[in-house]
């Protein structure tokens, strides 16, 4: 599995786009290349870092109006705990092959 497509760097890739300003769904899966920034946010707040969840009314390229979530990074974590490693969060599960569409797309 490549690394770019690793559930570790797309966490990575969210985590250092809302230090900057909040992510939408839709820039989330343009412009990271993230297509399921929900897991991944979700793994972050297992991590401790605190990301609030707002809907909102967003286009898409064609002009379509959909009601996204945008996440906003209110609280950032200071180190990972022993309990991460206990609840799964830094397991391979989300990486492995047999949970990644990998190259059947």
């Amino acid at each position: 599995m490549s690394a770019f497509i690793s559930a570790a760097a797309q966490r990575n890739r969210i985590l250092d786009f809302l230090r900057n300003r909040p992510l939408d769904t839709l820039t989330a899966r343009k412009e990271l290349d993230v297509m399921h920034p929900a897991a991944r946010v979700m793994e972050l707040r297992k991590r401790g870092v605190g990301i609030k969840t707002i809907e909102i009314d967003r286009a898409s390229d064609c002009g379509k109006i959909h009601r996204v979530v945008c996440y906003v990074l209110v609280a950032e974590v200071v180190a990972p705990t022993p309990a991460d490693k206990a609840d799964g969060v830094h397991r391979q599960e989300t990486d492995t092959p047999e949970n990644s569409m990998g190259d059947a797309i």
